[in-house]
């Protein structure tokens, strides 16, 4: 099947782009997305069935309580399982197989600001605020030079540079990096599935500062310069905040919603689980190969 492969994902990441770029590029390219969008829709419906059918729904949480258990669980679980390259990172990993890392998190990761103001919509306003704050850390609290995309990509710039000067250039990313990216954007742009978003949400932030920590730990294990790791080392807090902030509010009132509710935030949440594993084995590998 088209999702299978990665002509399949780049066409899926094409459309997103497009669908998220400048109104006044959609002026002119908008005719272009809508002869897109049947055929991306097809393959996300694909995608959709073939990871729902991993899921045995029998076994998600139903009732409020269940659910918030559950989740913290599956918070935790997703870095026990990714132990091996977490502890890669920290401990082993060269320069070269650090900057290949952070460059393609920085192409398929470069949306979250969108991300994260497209999940707002039509949220309660107690849960749009926490939301609402987020984004505005994303947009550095109104500082230029403290946004999260331009501090992202100070970071990947200088590691392109490294990458460079031993002839390695990272320009395409792989089907595992292109899936990590698309099935949040997919959830972003097909609102039906937008609970499923704000389930996944809460998981990359509860269990972002993990990573980010272990990337940190290798930037200084490396000798990096300060505002290379700046990035990486804001959000070991930062999401901290954030994932404490969106289980307490967000998660909280949507786990009031009810079975099917519910049922929706979890399987957001276990997809994202086993698109993420799938990507940082591959990643693991990879990096092992340079």
């Amino acid at each position: 099947m088209d999702f299978e492969q990665r002509s399949g994902q780049q066409r899926m990441a094409d459309y997103y782009r497009l669908f998220l770029n400048d109104p006044a590029v959609l002026v002119t390219q908008g005719v272009d997305l809508h002869a897109m969008r049947k055929d991306v829709e097809r393959i996300e419906d694909e995608w959709t069935a073939a990871e729902e059918a991993k899921i045995d729904v029998r076994e998600l949480p139903t009732i409020k309580e269940d659910f918030l258990t559950w989740y913290l669980g599956c918070e935790k679980k997703i870095n026990d399982d990714i132990e091996f390259f977490i502890d890669f990172m920290k401990n082993t990993a060269s320069l070269e197989q650090v900057a290949y890392y952070i460059c393609m998190e920085e192409m398929v990761d470069g949306s979250f600001d969108d991300l994260m103001a497209i999940v707002q919509l039509g949220m309660p306003i107690h849960c749009k605020m926490i939301a609402g704050e987020n984004y505005w850390d994303e947009m550095g609290n109104g500082n230029f030079e403290y946004v999260h995309t331009t501090m992202f990509k100070t970071s990947s710039d200088y590691m392109r540079n490294v990458l460079a000067h031993k002839n390695i250039t990272p320009q395409i990313p792989p089907k595992e990096c292109l899936m990590n990216g698309n099935i949040l954007l997919m959830w972003a742009v097909r609102r039906e599935y937008n609970m499923r978003l704000i389930g996944a949400m809460g998981l990359v932030e509860g269990s972002a500062p993990t990573r980010f920590g272990a990337t940190t730990q290798a930037l200084e294990r490396l000798g990096q310069p300060i505002d290379v790791i700046a990035y990486h080392k804001a959000h070991i807090g930062i999401d901290t905040h954030h994932s404490e902030a969106w289980f307490d509010t967000v998660l909280d009132h949507y786990a009031k919603g009810g079975t099917k509710v519910i049922q929706e935030l979890a399987m957001g949440v276990l997809i994202r689980y086993n698109v993420a594993v799938r990507y940082y084995r591959y990643m693991y590998d990879a990096m092992r190969g340079i």
